[in-house]
C-alpha cells in the first residue's frame, strides 16, 4: 500500500511517497518546491493571495499522488501555520478547494517525528539531533526515549532574518548579534553545553542544503551512503558565506530556494557545534515527514487524510493540544529556594486555611457597613437624660450660643451707676494748665533764692512772676468773655 505525506513548512511545501509492506516501510519518491508563506502574513494573518498560492501548490501534490498510485494522503502543517491568527478559515478553504483536510503538529510533536525518523543514529557516539526550521529549532538527545523530553524552541531562521539582517547577508556585525541572541535563547531553554554531546545529526530542508554548499566549497565526493561534515573546513565554509567574494554562485547553484537563510543558518549551526564541542557531523535525509508516516502505521499518531480508493476525505483531524496554564505564585504561597517546611507548619494547615478564610480581611479607614446595616433604616433611639456635657474651654472671646444670636436684645432699665473711673496711664499723671503755670512759679522762686544770695534780692524778680501770672491769666479771662459774646450775638 503506498502512502503520501505533504509537510507545509515555513519556507516550502515538500513530500514523500512510501510504499509499506510486509511491516517495512520504503521512501520511494520525494519532492519539494519553495512557497515562503511567511511573505504573505500580513498581522499574523495569511492573506488571500497566500491561500490562493498554497491552494495550487497543494493540489499540483494531490494530482502528483494520484499518478504514482498512492491511496492514502496525509496533510501535515508545522510552524508555519501553527500561529496563523485565520488559520480556522484557510484549513476550510484547503478543504473545499482540494478536499485535503489539515493537520496541524505541535513543537514537542515535531521533535518527536525527527527523533523516530532517525533513531538509527542512537547507536553512535552521544549523537544530538538538530533540525533548523524558519520558525522552530528542534534539538532532541538521541539517547532519550520520552517524547516530553523532546526539546522544540520557538524561533528559527525567518525569525532571526527579520530581527538582523539588512540585505541579503548578514555582515560581521550582524552575524555577531545573531550569535548574541541565538545564545541567550539556547541558554533560556537549558540547553547542555560541551562534554555532553559528541555526534550531531543534521536534518531537514536546510541541513540538506548547507550540506550540498559544503560538498561543492570543500571539493570533498560522497565516499559512503553516510553525508559527513568536518568541523575545521566547516568553519572556512562560515567566513566564506559572511565575506566571500562568490557566495552568492555557491549557494545559487545549490540551494537557491535558501538565498535569504543559508547565512543564518551557517552561523546558527557553527555556534551549536562549538557549544556541544562535537566530533562528528552527520546529514541525514529523514525527517519529520517519515517519522509522523511511522507514527501513523504503528498507531501511535492520527490524523485525517485523503482517501484516493473512496475519493473523499475520511478521518478526524489532528488539533493542537490545549495549552497548560502555568500556577500563579502567590504572595502567601511563595516559598524561598531551599526553605523546608517543619514539621509544627506541616500540621493542621488545612485547619489554619479555613480559619483563614472565615476571617473577615482587614481594611483601612472606616469600617465598612454590613448588607443589613446599609438596606434596614436606621431606627430612632429613645432620648435618655443624660448629664450636661462641660462646654470646651475656648481661647478669647466666648462664642455666642444659637439662641443668643437669634434672639434680640433686650434693653435693661438704667440703674445708678458709679462715675467710672478714668483707665490708668502708663508713666507720668498728665498735668493741668493750673498746675503747669504753679509749678513755674514754684521753680522762678527755687531760682530767684538760690541766685539772693549771689546777686539780687528775690522781691523784685518774684515781683515781677506774679505779675507776669496775673496778667497771663486776664488775658485769657478775656479771650474767654470776647468768645461768649460773639455768641450771643
Amino acid at each position: 500500500m503506498k502512502y503520501s505525506v505533504i509537510d507545509i513548512s515555513s519556507s516550502s511545501i515538500s513530500m514523500i511517497v512510501a510504499e509499506s509492506e510486509g511491516g517495512k516501510t520504503e521512501v520511494v519518491f520525494k519532492e519539494r518546491s519553495s512557497l515562503t508563506l511567511v511573505h504573505y502574513l500580513e498581522d499574523g494573518t495569511l492573506s488571500e493571495r497566500g491561500v490562493q498560492r498554497l491552494v495550487e501548490m497543494l493540489l499540483r501534490y494531490k494530482d502528483m499522488s494520484a499518478g504514482l498510485g498512492v491511496e492514502r494522503c496525509y496533510l501535515i502543517a508545522t510552524a508555519a501555520l501553527r500561529h496563523v491568527r485565520n488559520f480556522d478559515e484557510v484549513a476550510a478553504a484547503v478543504l473545499a478547494e482540494t478536499g485535503l483536510t489539515v493537520n496541524l503538529i505541535d513543537g514537542e510533536t515535531e521533535a518527536y517525528c525527527d527523533y523516530i525518523a532517525n533513531i538509527y543514529y542512537k547507536s553512535f557516539d552521544r549523537p544530538v539531533l538538530i533540525d533548523l526550521g524558519g520558525k522552530s529549532i528542534e534539538i532532541c538527545d538521541l539517547s532519550k526515549t520520552s517524547k516530553e523530553e523532546m526539546m522544540s524552541i520557538p524561533f528559527g531562521l525567518i525569525d532571526l532574518y527579520r530581527k538582523f539582517v539588512s540585505a541579503i547577508y548578514p555582515d560581521e556585525k550582524e552575524a555577531k548579534d545573531i550569535r548574541r541572541y541565538a545564545s541567550k535563547r539556547f541558554d533560556e531553554a537549558g540547553l547542555p553545553e560541551d562534554g555532553v554531546y559528541s555526534t550531531a545529526v543534521i536534518v531537514g530542508a536546510t541541513g540538506a542544503a548547507i550540506y550540498d554548499i559544503y560538498a561543492e566549497f570543500s571539493d570533498e565526493k560522497l565516499a559512503s551512503d553516510v553525508r559527513t561534515i568536518r568541523r575545521k573546513k566547516f568553519k572556512k565554509l562560515v567566513d566564506h558565506l559572511l565575506t566571500g567574494e562568490d557566495r552568492s554562485r555557491l549557494v545559487l547553484n545549490n540551494a537557491p530556494e535558501k538565498l535569504y537563510l543559508i547565512g543564518s543558518a551557517a552561523i546558527v549551526l557553527k555556534l551549536l557545534f562549538k557549544r556541544f564541542d562535537v566530533e562528528n557531523i552527520i546529514v541525514s535525509e529523514r525527517g519529520v515527514k517519515e517519522g509522523y508516516l511511522r507514527l501513523v502505521l504503528e498507531g501511535k499518531e492520527s490524523g485525517a487524510y485523503y482517501d484516493f480508493v473512496r475519493g473523499g476525505a475520511d478521518g478526524e483531524a489532528r488539533k493542537l493540544p490545549e495549552a497548560k496554564e502555568p500556577e500563579k505564585k502567590t504572595k502567601s504561597t511563595a516559598k524561598r529556594k531551599g526553605a523546608k517546611p517543619s514539621e509544627k507548619a506541616k500540621k493542621g494547615t488545612s485547619d489554619e486555611k479555613r480559619a483563614d478564610a472565615e476571617k473577615p480581611a482587614k481594611r483601612r479607614g472606616r469600617p465598612k457597613k454590613t448588607a443589613q446595616e446599609v438596606t434596614e433604616p436606621v431606627q430612632a433611639q429613645p432620648a435618655q437624660e443624660t448629664a450636661p456635657s462641660k462646654p470646651a474651654k475656648h481661647r478669647g472671646r466666648p462664642k455666642k450660643t444659637a439662641q443668643e444670636v437669634t434672639e434680640p436684645v433686650q434693653t435693661q432699665p438704667a440703674q445708678e451707676t458709679e462715675p467710672s473711673k478714668s483707665a490708668k496711664r502708663r508713666g507720668r499723671p498728665k498735668k493741668s494748665a493750673a498746675e503747669k503755670s504753679e509749678k513755674a512759679i514754684e521753680e522762678g522762686a527755687e531760682k530767684a533764692k538760690t541766685s539772693e544770695s549771689v546777686q539780687a534780692p528775690a522781691e523784685p524778680f518774684e515781683t515781677s512772676v506774679r505779675e507776669a501770672a496775673v496778667e497771663s491769666s486776664q488775658a485769657s479771662a478775656d479771650k474767654t468773655s470776647g468768645a461768649d459774646e460773639t455768641k450771643a450775638e
